[in-house]
């Protein structure tokens, strides 16, 4: 599988790639000294940040790349810890070891490609004992005691740098190939037929939308709006990003979010999306299923997003026409997700006392674990937010809608 990493220089390149079996041939160099900096020339050895599949591997003590076999199929294992006397004394130590499978078709979403991550999360103190608590999404927790790290052959170390020499290093990144579009999950597709791909400028592999397919989880009776990246500021909340929710898809537009290693608190937060002004226009909204599925295309690998830790970790809510205030909020059922690739968020809502002038809002909360821990969402077809409220409604929204029926899509307004 190929792996895409960036040496920690004076002089910062672009992304690099390697076959993930070649990795050990790489440059190294001895671990820093505690505290010591990088960047301070142009020796080869000590990595900024690693990515496969859109997972970014940043921040950390130390990180290697290995090939696997899981069942018959070929995998990579990229592990990162965290393990330095000085930054991270016992009580804080710990490392993450993630398996990144190919793309493949997702069962849960109607047959959507979607990426199969998993990872083993290796921790003491409090972060055990939190993540213990509530495992994140494919996710297991052990603790620090049982890590055994990866052969030196294979492990190369990675080194702070100056926020100024980082964001350098972030900006050379965009230039990779000559390509300004951020690299993610979806330009994992070597192994797929050209019939799954876009074929972009410069001979670029990216895969399709697979909403436009008929692959997603169905529901009937149902509203659809499509996250966007159209400003729609709310007065009751604050958010990195104060979004739209409206009835076409986006184009492939993006939005990211950089936390660090910190949490929002349930108040502030990543992303806030709101249907326009009178949708879905319903005075009883329904007893049933709210679902919202995110199109992540990249994200660091210590982060988890979706739910909130804070005091108000609610992600569906009935919001107030001019959005000064919101109520009947609830959290997604799923577990916090981790990784990257199509997220799909649900619960169950009940609403009480709205009016037909109330507006539909979701949230989006994104918890860091490191320094530069961000996230990045794609708008297309594939991130989109639905309702219960029936289709043959009178006071249906005037807005287009899409409905999948096998592998063909329908459009009308209605």
């Amino acid at each position: 599988m190929k792996v895409l990493y960036q040496w920690a220089r004076r002089d910062p390149q672009p992304w690099q790639q390697v076959d993930s079996a070649a990795w050990a041939s790489l440059p190294t160099r001895t671990e820093p000294n505690p505290g010591q900096l990088g960047g301070q020339n142009n020796v080869l050895g000590w990595v900024n940040d690693v990515c496969v599949q859109g997972l970014h591997f940043n921040g950390s003590d130390h990180v290697s790349v290995e090939d696997i076999v899981v069942g018959l199929e070929p995998g990579v294992r990229v592990t990162s810890w965290w393990d330095d006397p000085v930054d991270y004394p016992p009580g804080e130590r710990r490392g993450r070891v993630w398996t990144i499978l190919p793309l493949a078709p997702d069962p849960n979403l109607g047959g959507a490609i979607n990426t199969r991550m998993s990872q083993v999360v290796y921790a003491e103190g409090q972060r055990f004992t939190d993540l213990s608590a509530a495992p994140p999404q494919n996710t297991l927790v052990l603790p620090w005691a049982d890590f055994v790290p990866p052969s030196a052959a294979i492990t190369r170390h990675q080194v702070w740098l100056t926020d100024i020499k980082y964001a350098e290093h972030l900006f050379a990144t965009q230039s990779f190939r000559g390509d300004p579009m951020e690299w993610g999950w979806r330009d994992w597709v070597e192994h797929l037929p050209d019939s799954e791909v876009n074929i972009l400028p410069g001979g670029r592999r990216q895969l399709r939308d697979q909403r436009p397919q008929g692959r997603y989880k169905p529901s009937e009776h149902t509203l659809t709006w499509y996250q966007r990246n159209t400003d729609l500021a709310a007065s009751y909340i604050i958010g990195i990003h104060e979004d739209s929710l409206l009835g076409t898809a986006g184009g492939g537009e993006t939005e990211t979010a950089t936390v660090n290693a910190t949490e929002d608190d349930g108040n502030n937060t990543s992303w806030v999306f709101h249907t326009p002004s009178n949708e879905p226009n319903s005075g009883a909204w329904p007893n049933c299923t709210y679902r919202c599925q995110l199109d992540c295309t990249a994200a660091s690998a210590g982060l988890t997003y979706g739910k909130s830790a804070g005091a108000q970790p609610h992600n569906f809510r009935v919001a107030r026409s001019d959005l000064s205030a919101a109520d009947n909020t609830v959290e997604f059922a799923e577990a916090g997700f981790t990784g990257t690739g199509l997220k799909l968020g649900t619960q169950t809502m009940n609403p009480t006392g709205e009016i037909a002038s109330d507006r539909w809002g979701v949230t989006i909360h994104v918890i860091g674990d490191s320094h530069a821990d961000a996230i990045t969402i794609r708008f297309s077809a594939d991130a989109w937010a639905d309702g219960p409220w029936p289709s043959t409604a009178a006071n249906d929204p005037p807005v287009t809608h899409e409905f999948a029926i096998g592998r063909q899509l329908l459009i009308g307004a209605y």
